[in-house]
């Protein structure tokens, strides 16, 4: 069995987990990071790789505690693709420099009023003349975000190149942990022993029983979602939020990835008690509701279930920020959403004393 010491042991190969491993490796920190699977390519791709700005979560025009702990996201994301943040990201593909938030014509007036009311958001209307192609027959308001899209397997490999080596190809379960007197002193699988004085459980939905083996529990709910993908062409690619009707949320939220739509939002959320039949049904009459201009009688459409894992709330809805939590010398952690990362960050170093 081969043998590893280092002074931080990071379970999960996820952004979170990789998002850590780059920060502490910055620090002259000596990391190992364990990933049984593809990283990054479960929870993390559900994301559809949008940097969120926060509009999304306060388009009454009141700002949330959701909203307010994203908005500082963006711009600490671009000084990383400069390579003058936290961390360097040059060379990740930016799919999208911005996204849009279209309404329907009735809403565009008070959506217009309650983005007027955060500056922060940097949220502009756009002109119907200058509607892009797959809006030009969508009768609505158009706003151009601050979002903006990454390729994720791409921001995945950049992470997951500077550990080389100490990017382990083996999946940890919670009867791989070696505790004592509350504390974990290893990782002990088939093919290697990894020591460590800290650990970091970034596991996603593994989490759960891996903080629970190592002595310190951490309730952990799941939202379960269904996306949709579409496949078919299209005038250009779509990044966008939808807002079909009165609810202060997107129904749709639509990124063209690799010659496919995905598609999430309140429809992915709802879609979660559907059949596939009854979801892809959904998403049509949706989708030509607000996309009129494209014909999506001529696309494939498939879905994904995906239970997201998140802390437990009292009131099961989505966390409002990144979680961290200390128990012994372990951290649990959960980003929530990709758009978070460095705010994940910034919790992890400070428990970890980094």
């Amino acid at each position: 069995m081969n043998r590893i010491d280092v002074e931080v042991a990071i379970v999960g190969g996820g952004i979170a987990g990789l998002w850590i491993a780059n920060l502490l490796l910055r620090r002259g920190i000596e990391v190992a990071l364990c990933e049984g699977g593809a990283g990054g390519l479960s929870q993390t791709s559900a994301a559809q790789g949008i940097i969120h700005s926060g509009v999304k979560y306060a388009l009454d025009g009141v700002a949330t505690p959701a909203s307010q702990a994203i908005a500082p996201m963006p711009a600490r994301w671009r000084r990383c693709l400069a390579g003058c943040g936290e961390i360097d990201l040059r060379g990740v593909p930016v799919l999208a420099p911005h996204c849009h938030l279209w309404a329907r014509r009735r809403l565009g007036a008070k959506l217009a009023n309650a983005l007027a009311k955060q500056p922060w958001a940097g949220a502009e209307q756009v002109a119907d003349a200058d509607y892009p192609a797959p809006f030009e027959r969508a009768d609505g308001a158009l706003f151009r975000l601050q979002d903006f899209v990454l390729d994720v397997p791409a921001l995945c490999r950049r992470l997951a190149t500077p550990l080389g080596k100490r990017l382990l190809k083996v999946r940890v379960e919670p009867r791989h942990l070696a505790v004592a007197d509350a504390k974990v002193s290893a990782l002990r699988t088939d093919a290697v022993e990894v020591r460590a004085r800290r650990f970091v459980f970034a596991a996603g939905a593994g989490n759960e029983a891996l903080a629970a083996a190592a002595g310190h529990p951490t309730p952990m709910q799941r939202r379960p979602l269904q996306h949709v993908f579409a496949h078919g062409r299209s005038p250009a690619p779509i990044f966008a939020h939808c807002l079909t009707d009165g609810a202060p949320q997107p129904t749709l939220t639509i990124a063209t990835i690799g010659g496919r739509h995905a598609i999430g939002g309140a429809l992915a959320e709802a879609g979660a008690t559907r059949s596939k039949g009854e979801q892809v049904a959904a998403a049509q009459q949706t989708l030509q509701a607000a996309l009129p201009g494209l014909d999506w009688r001529r696309h494939r459409f498939d879905t994904l279930r995906i239970d997201r894992a998140e802390p437990a709330q009292t009131d099961g809805r989505r966390p409002q920020q990144a979680f961290a939590a200390v128990g012994g010398n372990c951290l649990t952690v959960w980003p929530v959403k990709l758009t978070l990362a460095p705010q994940l960050g910034d919790m992890a170093l400070k428990a970890l004393g980094a």
